[in-house]
């Protein structure tokens, strides 16, 4: 899996099979799609992908993946070409891209680039603010909240990828409040690609909540993305959630509020069961045992 992590392109993605492999290069199977870049404010990566004959996620566990690291992370992917039965939990909360750390007025880490000194916002990162107000929330299907207050207080993130999931971007950072507070992390990404998915137990990919104090309230992370391609999928009751972080509260401030996630899945038999937000869906006649491009790589 290569996916355009940050700055030009942002949200590409694609899938290929490895020819062959010398210590830093790759050459794959197939031509490029997309063109990728991996420099300064644009951060690609490469994922090699397991390939399972069958997975099952036992109750009491929790598969989580890297946090993203502002080079590589943040993405939990496999392929399947049995059933996959989530009895436990799957997590990318808080894996995607990352609040400031340090007490300084920076925005969060967003779609153009990395956290800049700045009231406006990053891409789909929220801006920063002055002490005593309040950060702007990260974005991603929705602009990001703003920030409240008597001073200079924080812009909500920007959108980013799109309800397919054919343009795919981590949760937006909230941004941070000088002198006082950092900001948080936006969610990563969930990628499942299976012939049968079940899940009972959770699939949970959350922008991570604001803090406060007294005086200050900083912005949420948004939630990440999770796609789930499959012949038969079986969501149950919310229990495949991508929330937004909550912005937090100060005595006249409030932080801007994370904007939720995108989930979305392409199926070709059937599908049931809801999501929180609720889940954008495609059924695809493509999507079978032996034509389907993602499981001609197994």
């Amino acid at each position: 899996m290569i996916h355009q992590s940050r700055g030009t392109g942002v949200g590409n993605w694609e899938l290929n099979r490895i020819a062959s492999y010398t210590a830093g290069t790759i050459t794959t199977s197939h031509a490029l799609i997309n063109t990728y870049t991996d420099s300064g404010a644009s951060q690609a990566q490469v994922r090699v992908l397991k390939q399972y004959s069958a997975v099952t996620i036992d109750s009491g566990q929790t598969y989580t993946t890297k946090s993203w690291d502002k080079n590589v992370g943040g993405i939990l992917a496999f392929f399947c070409n049995g059933e996959t039965t989530i009895t436990g939990n799957i997590s990318a909360s808080n894996k995607g891209y990352l609040g400031w750390t340090i007490y300084v007025a920076y925005t969060g880490e967003g779609t153009v680039g990395d956290s800049i000194e700045s009231f406006s916002q990053n891409g789909s990162g929220g801006g920063g603010a002055a002490a005593d107000n309040s950060s702007g929330g990260g974005g991603h299907a929705t602009a990001g909240g703003n920030g409240n207050g008597s001073g200079q207080t924080g812009q909500g993130g920007a959108t980013s990828g799109n309800a397919e999931l054919t343009s795919l971007t981590f949760g937006g950072a909230a941004g941070a409040i000088d002198a006082t507070i950092y900001g948080v992390n936006g969610g990563g990404i969930i990628c499942i690609f299976s012939r049968k998915i079940t899940i009972t137990g959770t699939i949970a990919n959350a922008g991570q909540n604001g803090s406060g104090d007294v005086e200050n309230g900083a912005g949420g992370g948004a939630g990440g993305a999770i796609l789930l391609k499959g012949k038969e999928i079986v969501l149950g009751s919310v229990l495949v959630t991508a929330a937004a972080g909550t912005g937090a509260t100060g005595s006249t401030t409030k932080g801007g509020d994370g904007s939720v996630g995108r989930i979305h899945a392409d199926y070709s038999t059937s599908i049931s069961g809801s999501t929180t937000p609720t889940i954008d869906s495609t059924q695809d006649s493509t999507i079978t045992d032996s034509t389907t491009a993602f499981f001609q790589f197994l």
